[in-house]
């Protein structure tokens, strides 16, 4: 008995017509006649009544009609199971976050997504540096990361969410409370991770357009480092708003700027393994999932740090890591 026999005595016993059950079919009514005379052959029953004006269902057609739809669905259904397994990525993919990531609404959706289409395979998750996230993809530390607005070149990435923008400045700046906030932090040495990515990403994280004669960049290696250099009054440092809440640093207060925009969040990878089976279908499911026009905020994100008062000083550890 082969299943394409059934599918012809499905087709007829719901159409009580050979001919439409062959147009159903694509198929030339005397194939239908002859499978059909062939599974009677091999049951050993006959299946319809025929007459020259209609054809009924005999009794013992009846009663496998439902059968036979039954199996021709549990067929289908694995073909189906069959195709989606063969799809499923397998092996171990290393995913970097800065902070809680993905844990906000649009990041928690993609790792819910390539959980459920991809339950073979393996998330590995590792905290990076603000100053190096960019970098880790490069040296091929991670696989997929979690980045912040603008990426390099080298870089391609998928926007799912917006981050607001604080300025940490020390308590003794902040206690100051300049009537002129942009021309104040205007005339500030500035601290930098001297690993960014480019020149792009260097003037992006500026508090004001930049002067070149005035502005005086303070390299560091380090979000660590540079809030060190924030609490001791050597630079002010534009941060995105986890670092008020990861980051507790004594001495060192944020304050919100109304010229100083959010970053956008994406879920990037180098640009030169997106030809790879697992990278480019986590970044095409990303897409799938990632908001269309305006960009989520993320949770939390509506608190404003108010001018001149610490939101430094209480904050969950920076070691904290994403559930398995």
């Amino acid at each position: 008995m082969e299943l394409r026999q059934l599918e012809y005595f499905v087709a007829v016993a719901r159409e009580l017509h050979f001919g439409r059950a062959a147009e159903k079919l694509h198929v030339a009514q005397p194939s239908v006649s002859q499978q059909i005379k062939a599974l009677e052959g091999e049951l050993g029953v006959q299946l319809f009544e025929r007459t020259s004006k209609a054809v009924s269902l005999t009794g013992p057609g009846a009663e496998l009609f439902p059968i036979a739809a039954k199996l021709l669905d549990d067929a289908a259904h694995l073909r189906r199971v069959a195709q989606i397994s063969a799809r499923r990525l397998t092996g171990e993919i290393r995913i970097g976050f800065l902070a809680d990531e993905y844990a906000q609404g649009v990041g928690e959706r993609v790792l819910k997504a390539i959980r459920r289409d991809h339950p073979r395979l393996v998330l590995e998750f590792e905290q990076l540096d603000f100053a190096e996230h960019h970098r880790a993809l490069e040296r091929g530390d991670v696989d997929l990361a979690f980045i912040l607005s603008p990426p390099p070149d080298s870089v391609v990435s998928v926007p799912l969410f917006e981050w607001p923008r604080l300025v940490a400045v020390s308590a003794t700046l902040a206690d100051r409370n300049p009537k002129d906030l942009e021309s104040f932090l205007a005339q500030q040495p500035v601290a930098l991770p001297n690993a960014m990515a480019s020149q792009a990403w260097r003037m992006s994280w500026l508090p004001t357009v930049p002067n070149p004669g005035a502005t005086f960049v303070v390299g560091e290696d380090s979000m660590e480092a540079m809030l060190a250099a924030v609490g001791a009054g050597r630079a002010i440092a534009v941060v995105p708003e986890y670092v008020a809440r990861f980051y507790p640093q004594p001495g060192v207060r944020f304050l919100t700027s109304p010229t100083i925009g959010p970053c956008t969040v994406g879920i990037g990878a180098l640009r030169s393994r997106q030809g790879e089976l697992q990278i480019g279908t986590l970044l095409k499911l990303a897409g799938s999932v990632a908001p269309r026009g305006r960009r989520s905020r993320p949770r939390g994100a509506g608190r404003q740090v108010p001018t001149g008062r610490g939101s430094g000083e209480a904050g969950r550890s920076s070691a904290d890591r994403p559930p398995a």
